[in-house]
């Protein structure tokens, strides 16, 4: 048996978290010491793994909650569910990219940026940004919406023979 303590460093949770689990009925301790405490067994440890696991997936509580109550009808439901959910927020997100991007280009927000951008190098240096922060950037933006990321880089004032050129040596650089 373990106490609350022990199972909140097991998972990196906090006790208020496991409490809040409690709260909700996903997940009660097997039995109390004699002194009260809240006692956990191995059975509540694999409960709470497939707890934590679903919920670092950002499925609900309430979801959770309900799929542990029919556990043998799967998780497929709930986990597809989650995958259209995530669809539905990258669609959103790169509709906010793409307005953004928008709104810069009208504002005229990135004339004379990459001039800037030289004149700043020093600072940005100076700020603790390196090479690998700008590489995973322009990385994660190039996978997420190829079209928008060299967009951004030709209104920063790179022609399209230097924006080829800076992609290659980020594949490059992977």
């Amino acid at each position: 048996m373990r106490t609350i303590s022990q199972i909140a460093g097991m998972f990196r949770l906090s006790r208020s978290t496991l409490l809040y689990y409690d709260a909700a009925g996903l997940f009660s301790a097997s039995r109390r010491s004699a002194a009260g405490y809240r006692m956990y067994s191995d059975e509540d440890v694999e409960r709470l793994k497939v707890i934590r696991q679903l919920r670092d997936l950002g499925v609900s509580v309430l979801k959770i909650k309900k799929y542990l109550s029919q556990p043998d009808r799967g998780a497929t439901t709930i986990l597809l569910q989650r995958i259209f959910a995530i669809n539905a927020e990258i669609g959103t997100l790169r509709d906010q990219q793409e307005a953004i991007l928008s709104l810069v280009e009208a504002e005229g927000l990135v004339k004379g940026a990459r001039r800037r951008l030289n004149d700043r190098a020093q600072l940005i240096s100076d700020a603790g940004v390196t090479e690998q922060n700008y590489l995973r950037l322009h990385r994660s933006f190039e996978s997420a919406s190829p079209e928008s990321h060299r967009r951004f880089l030709r209104h920063l004032g790179f022609s399209p023979a230097e924006v080829t050129r800076l992609l290659r040596e980020i594949k490059k650089k992977t």
